[in-house]
């Protein structure tokens, strides 16, 4: 009787050791995710000025050239 609970015991704990694993594993993937999604957020913030930036140059070449909208 004994030794079938000590033997559950150990089957359970091997269990909950993979189980930590995996989690780790998880944990780690989604680390690796919030990082691509800050480059991602980073660069859309980059592109964004660059297009605020070409869109002034461009309505100040319209203004130069009086050409912008009316």
């Amino acid at each position: 009787m004994l030794q079938r609970v000590l033997d559950s015991l150990r089957e359970h704990s091997a269990e909950f050791r993979e189980i930590k694993s995996r989690l780790s594993q998880i944990e780690h993937a989604i680390g690796g995710l919030h990082r691509d999604n800050a480059v991602h957020s980073e660069n859309a913030a980059l592109l964004n000025a660059r297009m605020d930036r070409l869109s002034d140059r461009l309505a100040r070449v319209e203004r130069r050239l009086e050409i912008g909208e009316a």
